[in-house]
């Protein structure tokens, strides 16, 4: 049985107008605009909506406030709750106030919310997304309902729910086979649900002896909200691994072929070469040209820097040839490590799949939030020797690290006369900075710059202290004294 149906909501008004009939509301508030908090002075009631449907707690004290509390419906606070009213086979019922106000609970599934009204009318309410309520009236939501037994409602299940949308699915099960009779005693004994007891599935079970309603919707509540949540969580975390999974499959289809391009394509040597054969056939500022293959002796078209001379273009390319094993060996290093990345991504969005709890699920989503945090962070953080090295991601972050997160007496490092990243090694306790520390930073200085494809790169360093910003330079400029050099191969 649904929490939602009228039968349950009829047996939980009553249970609540026993305790809080003749009390005053002490507080009414939201810690989000997802949770509502209705304080009485013998219990505290808590509103929770997941994806519009309400759920009930019931307590003997009112949350804490947080930083995002807000007053809600402030015409009730103070005031004296002269009665709680059921609306018979309605999903709703009403506090009634001493002056003339009243706050309606209408538990209409996905549409559920809680209006205030005053002689009638809507004047606040809780979920203010649903425009529509703010035209209802309490006639509206107070209609009268008087089921009426009709044996040809009862020919199937589908049949039963549109002629009497307001009595609950199992319903149909207590009047078979149907008669008037069973109907009516049907109505009768449900309306003297006294608890429940709940099934794995989340299924309500009427209980007709003792008194635990309140206790059993609160079991019900925090069961549904701790399951729902580790469905929502489960779902969320294998949307996220499968799209990591084909970004990184693509990551490595590339990187495959463009390994294969170079492994099989031309030489960059003989296209430089064919450009000093041909040297008096290009015109000056060329973007591309046509000249006779040396090598097959027909026309080849070759692309050129129009910024650059034709002798220089050629050395491009010779450049581009003896760069060519360096090339090949980061596209090997990156596809194994992105065929690493995959199997892992793989093996994770299995435990995913399998997971049956959410303790199953703690450790993945802690990686997540530390991966959030990381991303988060105007910089990207490595340690390395028990040394944190700070990396900038851009302009904006080199400045932002400069400005809030360094020391004095950290150690400075930037790829020296090229566009890169700002890095810093923080400072421990005055210690002097280890070699392989600095020459890690240094590394990681060189492959965050424009020359990371090189063999070796140039990388200054100094103390922060002796790093100047330039005044109405752009952002990340910055002017370096007593500096000195590290040549190093780049890599992460």
């Amino acid at each position: 049985m649904n929490h939602l149906n009228c039968f349950v909501i009829e047996a939980m008004a009553a249970k609540l107008g026993k305790i809080i009939k003749g009390s005053r509301v002490t507080d009414c508030f939201s810690n989000s605009m997802d949770e509502l908090c209705l304080d009485f002075e013998k219990l505290t009631v808590r509103c929770i909506f997941h994806e519009g449907t309400v759920f009930f707690y019931f307590n003997d004290a009112a949350p804490g406030k947080n930083r995002l509390f807000k007053p809600q419906f402030p015409d009730i606070k103070d005031t004296i709750v002269t009665d709680v009213v059921i609306h018979p086979f309605e999903r709703s019922f009403h506090l009634e106030f001493e002056n003339n106000r009243r706050l309606v609970f209408k538990c209409h599934g996905r549409k559920s919310n809680i209006l205030l009204f005053e002689n009638g009318q809507n004047t606040d309410q809780f979920r203010k997304q649903l425009e529509k309520d703010a035209e209802l009236t309490m006639e509206d939501i107070r209609r009268p309902v008087s089921p009426v037994y009709d044996a040809k409602h009862f020919k199937d299940p589908e049949t039963f729910l549109s002629a009497y949308p307001y009595l609950p699915r199992e319903f149909y099960a207590y009047v078979q086979p149907p008669s008037e009779e069973k109907f009516v005693q049907a109505i009768h004994t449900l309306r003297q649900i006294k608890g429940f007891s709940i099934a794995d599935a989340l299924d309500l079970s009427p209980l007709f002896e003792g008194d635990t309603i309140l206790e059993d919707i609160n079991r019900f509540t925090g069961k549904w909200l701790k399951e729902k949540g580790f469905a929502v969580q489960k779902e969320k975390l294998r949307l996220k691994y499968e799209k990591l999974i084909r970004d990184t499959r693509i990551f490595i289809e590339q990187n495959q072929q463009a390994l294969k391009n170079i492994l099989e394509g031309r030489s960059e040597e003989e296209i430089g070469n064919i450009i000093l054969s041909n040297l008096h056939l290009i015109p000056e500022g060329s973007k591309k040209v046509t000249l006779n293959d040396i090598y097959a002796n027909r026309p080849v078209e070759i692309k050129l820097d129009e910024k650059l001379s034709a002798v220089e273009n050629a050395e491009k390319y010779f450049r581009k040839e003896k760069n060519k094993p360096l090339l090949i060996r980061q596209l090997k290093e990156k596809i194994a490590r992105s065929e690493t990345i995959l199997r892992e991504r793989e093996q994770k969005l299995e435990e995913i799949m399998h997971a049956g709890e959410s303790k199953s699920l703690r450790h993945l989503v802690s990686e997540e939030e530390k991966t959030k945090a990381e991303t988060d962070l105007p910089f990207r953080k490595f340690s390395f020797g028990n040394y944190d090295i700070l990396v900038g991601k851009h302009a904006e972050s080199n400045e932002k690290i400069l400005n809030y997160y360094s020391d004095k007496n950290d150690t400075w490092l930037h790829a020296k006369d090229v566009a890169g990243s700002h890095v810093l090694v923080k400072a421990r306790h005055n210690e002097t900075i280890p070699q392989d520390v600095l020459e890690k930073a240094a590394s990681l200085a060189a492959y965050y710059s424009k020359n990371r494809n090189q063999a070796l790169v140039t990388v200054a360093y100094t103390l922060r202290k002796y790093v100047r910003k330039i005044k109405g330079a752009e952002k990340g400029k910055v002017t370096v004294s007593n500096e000195k050099t590290l040549l190093v191969k780049p890599g992460k």
